[in-house]
């Protein structure tokens, strides 16, 4: 692979070794901070929790693959309970300051976004979630968590504790509102 240019600096050729220094740019890992050098929302370092299902690396959104967490307005209970901002929290208590690394599996066209799968050190944050009630397995798109809500349902926590609709669902709601 030799996707270098030259520049000339004083007579002297600078080579830049592109296609050495742009993959081990794109692979050190970003890290995120969730302690006291947050603002509460898993936001450190240009690592930013967005939402239960969306992390940020500086301005670029990332959608967890194969989950669907509940949306920030989105009600359960009849209104009497908004699971939103809370899956938000689990997913900031569940990366716990630790390093989090994304793959990329997909690409999002409608959103602009990718599509990856997330791991906080080791720990399937996409798994984390679902096991413990704060996201559906999104099976349009993937059965890998299938398992882990089941589970998370005979269990009774998080959103299978209350009268909750999908968020997919709920969001063609809204959409055929308007």
């Amino acid at each position: 692979m030799k996707a270098y240019y030259y520049r000339m600096v004083q007579g002297v050729q600078v080579k830049a070794w592109l296609a050495l220094i742009v993959p081990w740019i794109a692979a050190v890992p970003a890290f995120a901070q969730t302690d006291s050098d947050t603002n509460g929302t898993g936001t450190s370092h240009g690592f930013a929790v967005s939402d239960g299902d969306t992390v940020k690396f500086g301005k670029q959104r990332v959608r967890l693959f194969g989950i669907d967490a509940p949306e920030k307005g989105q009600p359960c209970d009849d209104g009497h309970w908004y699971p939103g901002p809370l899956a938000t929290k689990a997913l900031v208590a569940f990366i716990a300051g630790r390093p989090v690394s994304c793959h990329q599996v997909d690409y999002d066209h409608k959103n602009n976004r990718p599509v990856a799968v997330c791991f906080a050190g080791k720990d399937d944050l996409q798994a984390l979630m679902v096991g413990a009630g704060w996201a559906w397995a999104y099976t349009a798109y993937s059965d890998q968590y299938v398992d882990a809500e089941r589970q998370a349902a005979a269990r009774g926590v998080g959103v299978h504790a209350h009268h909750c609709q999908p968020p997919w669902e709920w969001r063609a709601l809204k959409r055929a509102e308007r």
